[in-house]
């Protein structure tokens, strides 16, 4: 192939349409944003007119606002409002009240209160336990159950 065999007229015609392509995209890129801009004036006005601050607005169409953002994590590619707040939800969820919640409790490193060596009387079942150095397995079942502070009580000498 020689350089007199490339059809430069052919291709120049091509970079032209997309030159004319491009040119239209800016001016309906430039009519979207002028839209916008006016779009934020009216907001303005309206709120001023009407004693409301931007903040009640938003509030009063919550459900407008979530339904948009719900319906942004259907899409292949959400808009990068959808991932700046699921990011920011990322970081800030573990810090609710829901997490603490829901994490297991932490077990105490402090020692565990002791019972005195002697016998204890179940006054539910009169059962009869007597400790001697550690806590006998029936022992320990009524303390979970019914909390050391009762058992302690239940001492008979």
């Amino acid at each position: 192939m020689s350089v007199f065999d490339i059809d430069i007229d052919k291709q120049i015609k091509q970079h032209q349409q997309k030159i004319q392509e491009l040119e239209e995209l800016r001016k309906s890129q430039e009519k979207k944003l002028e839209g916008i801009k006016e779009f934020e004036t009216v907001i303005k006005r309206l709120c001023n007119q009407n004693s409301l601050t931007e903040n009640e607005l938003y509030v009063s169409r919550s459900e407008q606002i979530e339904a948009w953002i719900l319906a942004m994590a259907k899409e292949e590619t959400p808009s990068s409002i959808y991932a700046n707040l699921k990011k920011h939800f990322a970081r800030t969820a573990p810090r609710g009240p829901r997490a603490a919640a829901s994490k297991p409790e932490k077990e105490s490193t402090l020692p565990k209160p002791k019972l005195p060596v002697g016998s204890y009387r179940n006054p539910a079942t009169q059962e009869r336990v007597e400790k001697i150095k550690r806590n006998p397995k029936q022992l320990d079942q009524w303390i979970e159950e019914h909390g050391f502070a009762v058992v302690r009580t239940w001492k008979i000498d």
